[in-house]
């Protein structure tokens, strides 16, 4: 199998060591910048192409996206005009509509697509959408009474992930993980609440140089869901050290999850459920490599012409209109 990667920024090497993982070895790499495409192949050891050629390739049979979310739709309907199968990273699309017509023409085409919500494939969270199953009342917890999502990094060393023109902030870069975890557990969300929205770092020390930026770095959403749960879910583009968990209450007992093994992971029961006796339950796992988790996926996926296990484009549609909500809401405040 020949795939071609497209963009060789910060996550291009994880999208390479996910696909190798998967037993991909044939990879093409290319980039509208000429000169981040020749150091990455030079380092990876891997063919270079322009962007056009390798997506046109017929012996490429899926399409990496690995660039700036404003590139995305483009790069996305020119890999569905050529027959690809495609990845992409997230969030899919600036807007609502776009997802949506990604969505109808990769079905009308037969593709397998997919995008890269990589927290879907934590094995905390995979334990979390176990115990939740999509519902405001779980089997594990008993009715769940608050939710709360926190996500935080110190920010982009690309000026784009910045820039409201990019598509860049802390709500298109981070708080999209947490919103997509909470629409996997808790269905749909109906109705959001911003309860702040800030940038709180104006001018920022991006490639060696300051820089003005105008993206929010800081964004607290509250949402309800279509099974009545409340989520609270917090993002930022200004924690010095990344920081990333979820915590659930419930009438029976508790949950924490995180992907950082700084963090316990672990479900506390006032009475044995789903496996969990009474008390503190810590949750052990084996470490992972999410990229090469996810990857896999997409390959299996891509020989098995059946679609991907998660992360699939109607999970994207979702998000998105979840995030076309919340963009109406920033508008609004």
């Amino acid at each position: 199998m020949k795939i071609a990667l497209i963009g060789c920024g910060k996550q291009a090497e994880k999208h390479i060591s996910g696909l190798r993982a998967a037993g991909v070895d044939n990879i093409v790499v290319a980039d509208s910048n000429m000169d981040a495409a020749i150091s990455l192949s030079e380092a990876q050891q891997l063919t270079i192409a322009t962007v056009e050629d390798a997506i046109t390739d017929p012996d490429v049979a899926a399409v990496d996206i690995c660039t700036p979310t404003s590139s995305h739709v483009d790069l996305v309907k020119f890999a569905i005009e050529n027959g690809k199968d495609w990845i992409c990273e997230k969030p899919l699309s600036n807007t609502l509509q776009e997802a949506k017509e990604l969505e109808t023409l990769t079905t009308e085409k037969n593709l397998i697509g997919m995008v890269g919500f990589i927290y879907r494939f934590a094995p905390a969270f995979e334990e979390a959408s176990r115990i939740f199953k999509g519902s405001g009342n779980s089997a594990v917890l008993g009715n769940v009474n608050s939710v709360s999502f926190r996500i935080g990094g110190r920010g982009g060393h690309r000026l784009w992930k910045h820039m409201k023109d990019e598509r860049g902030g802390a709500i298109n870069e981070m708080l999209v993980h947490m919103l997509d975890l909470a629409i996997w557990y808790f269905g749909e969300v109906k109705s959001v609440e911003i309860q702040e929205l800030d940038l709180r770092r104006p001018v920022r020390n991006v490639e060696g140089l300051r820089r003005e930026v105008d993206a929010e770095d800081y964004v607290a959403v509250k949402v309800l869901t279509e099974s009545g749960v409340t989520v609270n879910l917090q993002a930022d583009l200004i924690t010095p050290a990344f920081t990333q968990f979820m915590e659930v209450q419930g009438d029976n007992g508790s949950f924490f999850g995180s992907i950082q093994k700084e963090f316990p992971n672990y479900v506390f029961l006032i009475s044995p459920s789903g496996g969990y006796k009474p008390g503190y339950n810590q949750i052990e796992f084996v470490t992972t490599k999410l990229f090469d988790v996810q990857m896999r996926a997409f390959v299996r996926a891509i020989r098995s012409r059946n679609a991907p296990c998660r992360s699939t484009v109607a999970d994207s549609v979702r998000v998105m209109e979840a995030m076309q909500l919340i963009k109406d809401a920033c508008t609004a405040k």
